[in-house]
C-alpha cells in the first residue's frame, strides 16, 4: 500500500538518495547536531518569551497575547512558499538561509515595544520557524535512503526533547531573576543557537534543485485536496501538545484533588518515555498502512486520556485522583507516540515528487495552525465546559482519524490519475 502511483520519473530515486555508509552516518550525525544546538534555543525562548514580553518590554497581556496570536497566524502563510523554494534552489540550502533569517529575526524582540511592532515581530519569526519544520522534514528526506529517513526524524525528536528541556531549564533560571540584563543575554543566547544551526548545515552536501522540467507551479500542494484533508484532519491530534502544558495544570489546580505540582512531572514523564520509544513506535509508520493504523491509535488513546482526565475530578482523595490522571498520561504518551508516527508516514508516503518541500510545508502549516489556536480553546473547553470540555476534546480527537483511511485511498486514486494522464 506504499506505492502512490506516481510515475517513473517522480518515483526514481533521487540524488543524495543512494546508501552511502561512510557519509550517510556524517550527514545523520550534523542532522541531530543540528536539531540540539535549535531545540536549546527553542526551549529557552518558548519558556520565557509571554514573561519578558509582559514583565520587561512592559506590554499588556492582552495587547501581547493578540498580537503573538495573529501575527504568529499570519506567519504560518509563509510554509508553502518557502517549501517551494526549498524544491527550486534544494532544501539545505533553504534551510540555512531559514535558519539565518530565525537568528536575525529573534532580535526584533529585543527592540518591539508595541502592539503593531510585535504583531509583525510574530509575523516574520513565525514565517521562520514554521518554514524550517517543513523545510527540515525535506532535507530528511532527500539526504536520507528510504529505509533511513523515519528513524533519523525520530532520533532527531529524542535529540529534540532533550535538549528543549535543557534550554527551558536555562529559562526557569532567567525567569528567577529581577532585572532585565538576563532576558537580554537569552535573546542573544536564542539567535547564536539559530546561528550555530545554520553552520552545522553548512556542512552537509548540497541537495540538487528539482530540473525545471518537473517543478511545481508552487501551487500544487494546495490544490492536493486529499492531502490537503488528510494533512488538516491529523493535525488536530497536535492539540494533545496544548492539552498537556495547557489543559491539565489548570484542571489540576481547580477541578482535581491532586496536587498541581503533578502537571510539571507529567511533562517530565513524557519527555523521558518519547526519548525512550519514539524511535521504536515510528517505524510503524514506515508503510502507509501502518501510518493509518498508528492514527487510528492515536485517536483512541489521545480520547481515553480525555476522559481519564476527566474522572481525576471526582475523587475526594488525593492520591486516587493523582493515579487517574496518570492512567490519563500514559494514554496519552502512547497517542502522542503515535501521532508522531502516523504523521510522518502519511506526509512522506503521499507527498508529490519534486514537490517534497512544498508538501511538508502545507503539512507544516497545518500543524501550525492547530498550535496557534490550541492553547486558547483547551482552556476554554476546560475551564468553561469542565467535564463536558474533556468530552468534546475526546470526540474532537477520535472523529479526526476517521477518516484517514478513505482520504488515503483517494490520495492514492488521484496520484495514479495524474500518473496516467502525465
Amino acid at each position: 500500500m506504499t506505492n502512490t502511483g506516481a510515475s517513473q520519473s517522480e518515483i526514481a530515486p533521487v540524488a543524495g538518495e543512494q546508501d552511502r555508509s561512510g557519509s550517510g552516518h556524517s550527514a545523520v550525525r550534523k542532522l541531530l547536531y543540528c536539531e540540539a544546538v535549535s531545540a536549546f534555543g527553542g526551549g529557552l525562548w518558548f519558556s520565557m518569551w509571554a514573561v519578558y514580553l509582559t514583565s520587561v518590554k512592559g506590554i499588556p497581556a492582552a495587547s501581547m497575547g493578540l498580537a503573538m496570536g495573529l501575527g504568529g497566524g499570519a506567519g504560518l502563510l509563509a510554509a508553502v512558499p518557502v517549501g517551494a523554494l526549498a524544491d527550486r534552489r534544494g532544501a539545505r540550502q533553504v534551510l540555512v538561509a531559514v535558519s539565518v533569517a530565525r537568528g536575525s529575526l529573534v532580535l526584533l524582540f529585543l527592540t518591539t515595544s508595541g502592539f503593531w511592532g510585535l504583531l509583525v515581530a510574530a509575523a516574520l519569526f513565525t514565517a521562520a520557524e514554521t518554514s524550517g519544520r517543513g523545510v527540515k522534514v525535506t532535507l530528511v528526506y532527500v539526504l536520507m535512503p528510504d529505509h533511513q529517513r523515519l528513524t533519523v526524524l525520530a532520533q532527531a525528536r529524542v535529540v529534540q526533547h532533550i535538549t528543549y528541556a535543557a534550554g527551558a531549564g536555562a529559562a526557569a533560571w532567567v525567569l528567577s531573576t529581577d532585572t532585565a540584563g538576563p532576558y537580554y543575554a537569552a535573546l542573544a543566547v536564542v539567535a547564536l543557537s539559530a546561528f550555530l544551526s545554520a553552520t552545522v548545515l553548512i556542512g552537509l552536501p548540497p541537495t540538487p534543485p528539482v530540473p525545471a522540467d518537473r517543478r511545481s507551479p508552487g501551487t500544487r500542494a494546495v490544490r492536493d485536496l486529499p492531502f490537503l484533508s488528510l494533512m488538516s484532519t491529523t493535525a488536530l491530534l497536535s492539540l494533545c501538545w496544548p492539552l498537556l502544558s495547557s489543559g491539565l495544570p489548570l484542571w489540576l489546580q481547580y477541578q482535581t484533588a491532586a496536587p498541581v505540582w503533578l502537571a510539571p512531572v507529567t511533562v517530565v514523564v513524557s519527555s523521558l518515555f518519547i526519548a525512550l520509544y519514539q524511535v521504536r513506535v515510528t517505524r510503524q509508520g514506515e508503510s502507509l498502512r501502518g501510518a493509518v493504523r498508528s492514527t487510528r491509535k492515536a485517536g483512541i488513546a489521545l480520547g481515553v486520556c480525555c476522559l481519564l482526565f476527566a474522572a481525576a475530578a471526582w475523587p475526594a482523595h488525593a492520591l486516587l485522583s493523582s493515579l487517574i490522571v496518570l492512567a490519563g498520561l500514559a494514554a496519552h504518551i502512547y497517542g502522542e507516540l503515535h501521532y508522531v508516527a502516523s504523521r510522518w508516514g502519511l506526509s512522506l508516503r503521499l507527498m508529490r515528487r519534486d514537490a517534497e518541500g512544498e508538501y511538508q510545508g502545507l503539512a507544516a502549516s497545518t500543524e501550525g495552525a492547530v498550535a496557534t489556536v490550541g492553547p486558547a480553546m483547551i482552556t476554554t473547553l476546560v475551564t468553561g465546559a469542565l467535564v463536558g470540555g474533556w468530552a468534546v476534546l475526546a470526540v474532537v480527537f477520535m472523529a479526526a482519524t476517521a477518516p484517514t483511511a478513505a482520504l488515503c485511498r483517494r490520495a492514492l486514486r488521484t496520484s495514479r490519475g495524474r500518473a496516467s494522464t502525465g
